[in-house]
């Protein structure tokens, strides 16, 4: 079943993505989503750990609908979602290479290929639905697609694409640290690996998005979070966390034009990254194909001055934002909505604080939420377009 069919099948679904198209179409206040950034390391899982995950479908599925129930619970803006957590290493997965796996940190590569090997592959995503976890993806998705049409999900919720990465987060992730060798010493060679790994994202990004019924050019996502944001105008996400550590001159070589091959397909983006680097950022938000930009470490950056960059192009900005020091929530929001103002900025806030305090147990009870409905009320007067005005 489609996705837009799954957002107005349901009541409490159609609502929510009544409210994210009117925040897209500039009519509506802004989204607050009660949600932790997504965390590699150390995350706190509800019922099984990642290492249970990876051993068995169903309880893979089990930890996605716990979480999926507890973000339900805590009434913010956000859609419950949920995807196969399996990692940066899902894609590389499907060329052979082999992981290391641990209780609470996701997987990671423990053998690579050399660059030259890798462009040399032989049809490497000929029967690809098949390969590395990509058939426990497969798997998971179509589970979640049975307990929806046998009633058996505990709220309303929506499938997404797991972490599928960027073209040169793919390529760093298969050669390792051959590739910052190579944008000195072998250019032509890294553009043929960077052919392969884009090669690699529109095959697994469009075999997953088939999977849960999004249209090429729209996608509910959550960004790690079981609470997620409808993308009516753009249709996938891209990681690119590597491309932090080359200089600007080298971003446009080497990866601009394949973030753009990678986003076209799919009309615009969502583009995240890692670390500092303020020219890859102002790359971002003045590109056209960008609709959304997130950053993993926004405590790096100067925000108001990234607020004005995206607020002068458009762009929304997608994050958590912290309180300041001594800061109430009532300060905080005002702080924000303040920004927004000032810079034209529009922003997905994602309250990991509130998140926090809003934590279920594991079973996701109702009963042991604080009420956070004054911060989401809060939120959408002080942001709705008459009082921005």
């Amino acid at each position: 079943m489609s996705e837009r069919h799954l957002l107005q099948a349901d009541p409490r679904l159609r609502r929510k993505a009544a409210f994210f198209e009117g925040f897209w179409n500039g009519d509506g206040a802004f989204p607050i989503l009660f949600a932790k950034p997504h965390l590699a390391l150390a995350r706190n899982y509800l019922v099984h750990d990642l290492v249970q995950q990876h051993a068995d479908v169903e309880k893979l599925l089990a930890e996605a609908l716990a979480q999926a129930r507890a973000a339900a619970n805590r009434g913010d803006d956000g859609i419950p979602v949920a995807r196969a957590d399996l990692g940066t290493t899902l894609f590389p997965s499907a060329l052979g290479l082999r992981t290391s796996l641990s209780e609470n940190a996701h997987p990671w590569l423990v053998e690579h290929l050399e660059l030259s090997r890798y462009v040399g592959l032989d049809r490497p995503l000929d029967g690809l639905a098949g390969r590395g976890e990509f058939p426990l993806a497969g798997s998971f998705y179509r589970r979640l697609e049975e307990e929806r049409a046998a009633g058996r999900l505990p709220v309303p919720m929506l499938p997404y694409v797991p972490d599928n990465q960027g073209v040169f987060d793919l390529t760093h992730l298969v050669a390792g640290s051959d590739v910052f060798y190579a944008v000195a010493e072998d250019p032509a060679t890294l553009l043929a690996a960077q052919e392969r790994s884009l090669d690699l994202f529109l095959a697994g990004s469009r075999w997953l998005k088939d999977l849960v019924g999004e249209e090429a050019g729209s996608m509910v996502h959550g960004h790690g979070m079981p609470s997620g944001v409808w993308f009516p105008d753009t249709g996938i996400r891209v990681s690119e966390d590597s491309c932090t550590l080359i200089s600007a001159a080298d971003i446009r070589r080497y990866c601009l034009p394949f973030i753009e091959r990678a986003i076209r397909p799919f009309g615009r983006g969502f583009l995240h990254f890692c670390g500092r680097h303020e020219d890859f950022l102002r790359m971002a938000v003045e590109h056209p194909l960008v609709s959304t930009v997130n950053l993993g470490n926004p405590e790096l950056y100067d925000l108001e001055e990234v607020f004005s960059w995206c607020g002068r192009t458009g762009t929304v900005y997608f994050g958590h934002v912290a309180r300041a020091g001594g800061e109430d929530d009532e300060a905080w929001l005002e702080r924000l909505a303040g920004m927004c103002g000032r810079t034209g900025c529009r922003l997905i806030l994602v309250a990991a604080q509130a998140a926090a305090d809003a934590t279920a147990d594991a079973a996701g009870s109702a009963a042991s939420m604080p009420d956070l409905g004054h911060l989401v009320s809060r939120w959408h007067e002080l942001t709705r377009p008459r009082h921005r005005a």
